[in-house]
């Protein structure tokens, strides 16, 4: 539509609002493709909220931003809600669109259709931070003498089912009054009820949910391509939204795409660095971690992502020894067990921790933050085993994107799907042994596997209830099965089928295989990896042999090891002999 024209608006408030407000800005600058006019909303009184620097004045007015006084109009200690104020700032744009301050422009905007088509528009909130509880809708619509909409919609990071509530972040409407006043009406009455529940945080989402119904606002529901939560979800580096909620600076430190964009600001406003400067948080940003590099630091890359991989597979085959000898390849970190993993894989609801997890890994060991692995003698173990010890250490890289894994065996092999839903460019690399040898292991391993008590698993248990039916009905009958001697092959079969499941999706590899061509197997590793390092040795990775310890099994064993897991076996070329 010809002369379409958008308001951006935001908040500029002394202190690191500054900062959040210059990058907002400039990345505004650097990618509109629209007729726009920028206005940086400044609250007021000063005794209150202070007043941003004469330098962050200046460099928004060298970045095209005009500036406009605001004032709280909610009565009581409600920071949040300055917001507000700012859909009241008059315009003459077709458009108002108001961003928190701590949001960046990441791809070209243009104009679109649907901005002109509906009134009101913005993205359900990613977490029911209000209630997913009916009744509690019911009471804050009964406040307004009216009744919860009939519409649901779904919460975009935990899959929650509610009534409409948006992320407040990223609002776009057409200018009108009583919108602001609306809203600021709904808010006051929701404080001064003293029957309302919730969260201050929240306070302007949920009294923007109950203002868009009163005004019977024809509502356009924006997707994450216009306010992506960084903080949430890490950002896909093939398809970047046009909008992304980073909320802290240690989140742009963990995103590649983020890293580059203030980069590029850095050389662009060379003032903005002494300003991040002053605040510890912000100041590791003005200072690359390698140079020179092409990747989180240097010239932004197309479809570039990070080289990672997930070690997963049947206990005991293999899958410390894989961790041991790619950890041996220079720029290439591999963390055998994490902990941290069980605070991080999804339980009921889709969940990008895991995700963020990887970032947040990547980060501490590019700023040479101390991390936790199974180490012996300053090298991964070969077998968890025979050495259980986690240590801290802080692995030596070259760049900043080296090859990043991790490996658990049950845990992650319950959350295959999941992994790979959360993490679509990550090698998920799965171990396998010949059934034989696998459970002759396991009977001199920890009591849990050794006894397969499946119910003491944290994930891939009988009631674990993200994984499919057929998963749960296997591992109730091991959980039944009162012969340890079926509970193992009944176990053995149960994984091996889930690969099998999954066969299209993972990098197989076979213990026998990997024991006696450890190199070949690396560079075939690194060769479907994108990204990933060169094969260059610390220390050489000489053969090894099969190992076998099927004197550890009685004919009854093998007999019963042959008949519950021979089929599924022979699929993967395992042949049980007797």
């Amino acid at each position: 539509m010809a002369n379409f024209r958008y308001c951006f608006t935001f908040i500029c408030q002394q202190g690191e609002l500054e900062i959040q407000a210059l990058l907002l800005a400039a990345s505004l600058k650097h990618y509109l493709r629209c007729d726009y006019e920028l206005i940086a909303a400044i609250p007021k009184p000063t005794n209150r909220w202070g007043s941003p620097s004469n330098q962050t004045l200046e460099l928004l007015n060298r970045m095209g931003v005009k500036t406009t006084e605001i004032s709280n109009q909610i009565r009581g200690n409600y920071p949040i809600c300055n917001k507000i104020s700012c859909v009241s700032i008059p315009t003459n744009a077709n458009k108002l669109i108001f961003l928190d301050s701590d949001f960046m422009c990441t791809q070209e905007f243009y104009h679109h259709p649907r901005f002109a088509n509906k009134a009101f528009h913005a993205k359900s909130a990613g977490v029911a931070t209000y209630s997913d509880d009916l009744q509690d809708w019911k009471t804050l619509y009964q406040l307004f003498g009216s009744v919860v909409p009939e519409l649901r919609i779904v919460s975009t990071v935990t899959g929650e089912i509610m009534p409409p509530y948006f992320n407040s972040g990223f609002l776009a409407m057409n200018p009108m009054p009583e919108f602001f006043t609306t809203w600021i009406e709904c808010c006051q009455r929701i404080i001064d009820s003293g029957s309302i529940v919730y969260d201050d945080h929240y306070l302007d989402q949920i009294g923007l949910s109950v203002a868009v119904h009163k005004l019977s606002l024809n509502i356009d529901f924006l997707t994450e391509n216009y306010n992506h939560p960084t903080q949430q979800k890490p950002l896909n580096s093939k398809i970047l939204p046009i909008f992304c909620h980073y909320h802290y600076p240690h989140i742009i430190r963990r995103e590649p795409a983020l890293y580059r964009l203030v980069n590029l600001f850095l050389q662009k406003y060379p003032e903005l660095k002494t300003l991040i400067n002053q605040y510890p948080e912000w100041a590791p940003l003005t200072t690359p971690h390698f140079q020179p590099r092409q990747t989180w630091w240097g010239k932004p890359q197309t479809n570039f992502h990070l080289p990672e991989a997930i070690i997963t597979g049947i206990p005991r085959s293999g899958t410390s020894y894989l961790c041991h000898i790619l950890h041996q390849v220079k720029d290439s970190v591999v963390i055998n067990e994490p902990q941290e993993i069980f605070s991080c894989l999804p339980s009921k609801h889709h969940s990008w921790q895991f995700a963020n997890y990887y970032r947040n890994l990547r980060r501490s060991i590019i700023e040479g933050i101390p991390i936790e692995n199974k180490l012996k003698d300053g090298q991964v173990v070969e077998d968890t085993r025979l050495h259980d010890e986690r240590v801290m250490y802080s692995p030596v890289v070259t760049r900043d994107d080296f090859m990043l894994a991790t490996k658990n065996t049950v845990a992650y092999m319950a959350r295959i799907p999941q992994l790979l839903y959360m993490m679509p460019e990550v090698l998920l690399i799965a171990l396998i042994r010949h059934p034989l040898d696998t459970i002759a292991s396991w009977k001199k391993s920890f009591p849990q596997l050794e006894q397969v008590r499946v119910t003491g698993f944290p994930f891939g248990n009988p009631n674990d209830e993200i994984m499919a039916t057929w998963q749960r009905k296997q591992l109730h009958e091991i959980e039944l099965t009162e012969s340890v001697i079926l509970r193992r092959a009944l176990f053995w079969r149960y994984l091996a089928t889930c690969l099998f499941e999954y066969r299209d999706r993972i990098h197989l590899i076979k213990y026998e295989t990997l024991v006696t061509s450890p190199v070949n197997t690396v560079k075939k590793i690194l060769k479907v990896i994108p990204n990933s390092p060169p094969l260059r040795l610390i220390t050489p990775i000489p053969p090894s042999r099969v190992r076998q310890n099927r004197e550890e099994l009685n004919l009854i064993e093998i007999q019963t090891i042959s008949a519950v897991c021979g089929e599924v076996a022979n699929e993967f070329g395992y042949i049980i002999e007797l």
